[in-house]
């Protein structure tokens, strides 16, 4: 099997530095299966079958619907676990309970009996270890609920050896990760559907057709309450870059502070997901309001401003154009971009010129990176030059004073974030 090691863009100096335990682990360690981490969570005592789980698989927009499913729960009193991927500056920030992340202190505790659990078994792989981990946490913090993000696929991802989900969402799907899930919206849907469980309710976003209907089947075929996102019934009010309000169906008047009408279809499939869990009107509305996710679609405030989103695939580059052309009419754009190799990064490419007037191109860290060379050799209608880091990409684009959009790959927007913030203290 392909061993292939996972990004790595933080340091964290303690003794012993039990994050090796993760470092060093390479993406994918065996054939694809639940076999290994099953045997795992067997060892450390099934965690996981103490926790009630809201489970979301898609394409885009999972790491938002799970902060607002996450946000509703805590309005609501409930002790909240969430669990995401990737994180922006360190594996701590995917595990948290009431939106704290988990301590370092925490992190290595839970650590330290998943690496006993892994003696004399075939090597977890990186995601399998982290969410062993996070079983455990929730478990010992004694979450009341806990928002699981997949992290690849659904049928065989890790997080999928929970049994009978509370409720499981299935976000919009598109063709990503064709190498591993396969080569057709069908098929891929295939995967994400893999999540479901007999019986227990599952949550639907607006899907093209094809995706929808093997969603369907896979319903029918287990008896499964579905509740679709009705995107007939969404009305926007109002959109600024203070927040959005919209209306869906008889919920009138909602404040929704993530930016974009892709936030909006994605904010509708959590109240969906908010209904099916019982959770009163007032608990939905307080979560959306409150629900922060950063990086995607994030203003900054600056000098210029920047723009912060983590699209890395066509479908999430679309939302980010139509957010900028709604935002900020007829403006163009410094265009800070950094990208897998492995992304359709030539057709993003396409979709981000016309909003450009010039672009800064930067390789993320991690062998998967294109070439900060080769992507701007690639850019056609407008000038493109290149940094070596990313303090001189910044430098770059402040030099012409346009607004600032920055693109491609979570794994250098999380650190520019952390750049950006760190000069505003």
């Amino acid at each position: 099997m392909l061993s292939r090691r996972a990004p790595v863009c933080y340091t964290v100096g303690m003794d012993g530095d039990f994050l090796q335990f993760y470092n060093d682990t390479p993406k994918f360690t065996h054939r694809p299966g639940l076999e290994v981490m099953d045997a795992l969570c067997a060892r450390l005592g099934q965690p996981q079958r103490e926790l009630r789980c809201v489970h979301i698989a898609g394409t885009n927009g999972k790491g938002s619907c799970a902060a607002m499913v996450c946000a509703m729960l805590r309005a609501a009193g409930y002790r909240t676990g969430l669990y995401t991927s990737p994180d922006l500056t360190g594996p701590w920030e995917r595990i948290k309970v009431d939106g704290v992340d988990i301590t370092l202190e925490d992190l290595a505790a839970v650590t330290a009996r998943v690496k006993a659990a892994c003696a004399g078994l075939e090597e977890p792989s990186y995601f399998e270890k982290m969410t062993a981990a996070a079983f455990l946490y929730f478990a010992q913090r004694r979450c009341d609920y806990v928002v699981l993000e997949t992290g690849l696929g659904g049928r065989l991802d890790a997080t999928n050896v929970i049994q009978r989900p509370a409720v499981s969402v299935i976000m919009p799907i598109g063709l990503d990760h064709t190498a591993v899930l396969g080569s057709t919206l069908a098929a891929i849907a295939g995967e994400k559907a893999g999540i479901l469980k007999i019986s227990c309710p599952a949550v639907c976003a607006p899907q093209a057709p094809e995706a929808e209907a093997v969603i369907r089947d896979r319903c029918q075929a287990l008896g499964v309450p579905l509740h679709m996102v009705d995107i007939t019934n969404i009305h926007p009010l109002s959109r600024s870059p203070a927040g959005q309000r919209f209306s869906y169906g008889d919920m009138e008047d909602i404040s929704l502070a993530l930016l974009g009408r892709h936030q909006v279809e994605n904010a509708c499939a959590a109240i969906e997901a908010g209904r099916a869990l019982g959770l009163a009107e007032q608990h939905i509305r307080a979560g959306l309001a409150d629900a922060v996710w950063p990086c995607r679609f994030e203003v900054l405030a600056g000098t210029p401003p920047f723009v912060l989103d983590g699209a890395h695939n066509a479908h999430g580059m679309a939302a980010l154009t139509d957010a900028l052309r709604d935002y900020f009419p007829g403006e163009k754009f410094t265009v800070l971009m950094g990208v897998m190799a492995d992304k359709p990064w030539r057709e993003m490419l396409d979709m981000l010129e016309p909003l450009a007037a010039r672009f800064a191109c930067i390789a993320p860290e991690g062998p998967r990176a294109l070439p900060a060379a080769e992507l701007a050799a690639a850019v056609r209608t407008v000038p493109a030059e290149t940094a070596d880091d990313l303090p001189r990409a910044v430098e770059t684009c402040r030099r012409y004073g346009e607004r600032v959009c920055a693109c491609g790959s979570l794994y250098y927007i999380g650190r520019l974030r952390a750049l950006l913030k760190e000069e505003q203290l």
